[in-house]
């Protein structure tokens, strides 16, 4: 059974200074087991690290998406809205419920307007990259949000000391995003992924996401930005797609974490 160790929690900031009175932005890690989730999957591990944290947040209740990396993103006013659907990303008004995504390399990012009240949280893998615009410009749509009142919080992800990619997704990443989120490898690395031949880059997915946000309107002094990389997190700290598959060699076995959003 999971502590309340087996989680981490990350603040909001707002001109370069800690939110107070925001959404607590949390994530399990890899000592909490695997909250990988499907709707036609039963995983009790996940059942019940989410009952306990529901009894530390008064009772409110964790609503879920189906990841697919896509850059779907749902309003969801009860805990049925999401039932049974398949997208990255939840934004909401309601503080009875606790938007809840999965990620194991990929990027956490947790959004919060204090002015409309609108809270959420989406996945953003490599395909997701700008997901976070698309749930920003939802709120605009829907709750009449103003972009440069959001803020975002950026949480533990694969960074650019692990994340090796190949010269194509390099070239989409610098020409849609900006130029500074790659970088070629350095001669002589020794790479353990995506070694087929050709050149090989950094990829920083922060530098990615931040570049979406701020291009949006998103003030950068409301963005924080976790350091922590969890393929090379220390002692193995974080669940990681990338780190463990390369380890016991078994594509599928790999710790996927829960990522949520709740007062």
């Amino acid at each position: 059974m999971a502590d309340f160790t087996d989680y981490i929690t990350i603040p909001f900031i707002k001109n370069n200074i800690k939110l107070d009175n925001a959404p607590v932005c949390g994530m399990t890690v890899r000592s909490a087991g695997s909250m990988r989730f499907r709707w036609n999957e039963d995983n009790p591990i996940r059942k019940s690290v989410l009952n306990q944290l529901s009894v530390l947040y008064r009772g409110k209740v964790f609503v879920p998406v189906q990841l697919e990396h896509t850059h779907i993103v749902y309003d969801i006013n009860s805990s049925s809205d999401s039932f049974g659907k398949i997208g990255d990303g939840l934004i909401t008004t309601n503080k009875n419920l606790i938007p809840t995504i999965t990620v194991a390399d990929c990027v956490p990012i947790y959004l919060y307007d204090s002015v409309s009240g609108v809270f959420g949280i989406v996945h953003s893998g490599w395909k997701g990259t700008g997901i976070a615009v698309d749930a920003i410009n939802l709120a605009v749509q829907n709750y009449g949000s103003k972009i440069e009142d959001f803020c975002v919080s950026i949480g533990p992800h694969i960074h650019d000391c692990c994340y090796i990619v190949n010269e194509e997704r390099a070239k989409y990443f610098s020409e849609t995003f900006t130029p500074e989120c790659v970088s070629e490898l350095e001669a002589g690395t020794k790479v353990d992924w995506n070694n087929g031949g050709g050149k090989l880059y950094r990829l920083s997915l922060e530098k990615a996401n931040l570049a979406s946000l701020i291009q949006a309107g998103v003030p950068k002094e409301n963005i924080y930005i976790h350091p922590d990389c969890t393929c090379c997190s220390k002692d193995g700290f974080y669940g990681s797609n990338r780190r463990e598959t390369k380890l016991n060699g078994l594509p599928d076995k790999f710790t996927v974490q829960a990522a949520f959003i709740t007062f």
